[in-house]
Parts: C-alpha cells; sequence; structure tokens
C-alpha cells in the first residue's frame, strides 16, 4: 500500500502478519499458518472500486488460495457494506 504520515493503509498489512508471523520469532506473537507464504496486490493508492476489488481479486487465481479482504467501510456500527456485483464475479 501507499505510505503516508496518517499510516491508514497499515491494516491489512498487519493481518497478513499476524497470519504468516513465524514461531518463536522472539517477538510476542505466533501466527496461525508458520509457512505461509504472503504476497501483497496493491488495490489502496486510490479509490477503491467495484472494477479495482473484481481484478485484485481476480489475480492468480490458479495460484492464490486464500484472499483476505482487509479493507472496506469504516466500521460505525450502522454500515453493511459488501462487495460489487464485479467483485462478486470474481470470487
Amino acid at each position: 500500500p501507499r505510505y503516508d504520515a496518517s499510516n491508514e493503509n497499515k491494516h491489512g498489512t498487519r493481518c497478513a502478519g499476524e497470519v504468516a508471523a513465524a514461531a518463536n520469532n522472539s517477538y510476542c506473537i505466533v501466527g496461525i499458518a508458520h509457512n505461509a507464504r504472503i504476497g501483497g496486490i496493491r488495490m489502496l493508492d486510490g479509490d477503491v472500486t467495484d472494477v479495482v476489488e473484481a481484478k485484485s481479486l481476480g489475480i492468480r487465481p490458479d495460484y492464490i488460495d486464500i484472499y483476505s479482504a482487509s479493507w472496506g467501510p469504516d466500521d460505525d456500527g450502522k454500515t453493511v457494506d459488501g462487495p460489487g456485483l464485479l467483485a462478486k464475479q470474481a470470487f
């Protein structure tokens, strides 16, 4: 993701790190998939639209086993949102 002073794009990176954190790594975290390999797809460098989500989810489906949807609308306790039509088709 694009780095900026507000650090607003950190969530997906943290989620991925929690999944694949190595055991006995001298840090206070152990992941749930110790030998996992993680790749990132940059989609947060501008407006996130249905087309952007669909293209991101459609990259290398023959190679990627798990897609982490670590993005979405702000959670205000009232808003429920989901993927658009194209992103649903990509799934």
